[in-house]
């Protein structure tokens, strides 16, 4: 089953819809100043797996996923993010062509 889960900096609470359970979660305001619609879901994935835990299949498909972001997008919205994240994303930026 799949969870519905949106960042919020709101009040966190849980909504039941039928059979489904939607979840609003508390998120600091700078996971919202991003301003391409890919990046802060890159981001998010990112954080999700961990610090030094990307496979180069995963870096392959975030590099592919970034390339379909506007210019100049990418590298703004890269110094939003953590520094390692940071480091990763200007890299797999200068090797899209």
């Amino acid at each position: 089953p799949m969870n519905i889960i949106f960042l919020t900096d709101g009040i966190p609470r849980k909504v039941s819809v039928g059979k489904h359970t939607i979840t609003f979660m508390k998120s600091a305001p700078r996971n919202f100043a991003y301003q391409g619609k890919v990046t802060p879901l890159v981001v998010a994935a990112m954080k999700e797996i961990g610090q030094g835990k990307l496979t180069p299949a995963e870096l392959q498909k975030i590099k592919q996923a970034l390339s379909t972001e506007e210019e100049g997008v990418v590298e703004a919205d890269a110094y939003a993010a953590p520094r390692w994240i940071t480091d990763i994303i200007l890299n797999l930026k200068r090797t899209i062509v």
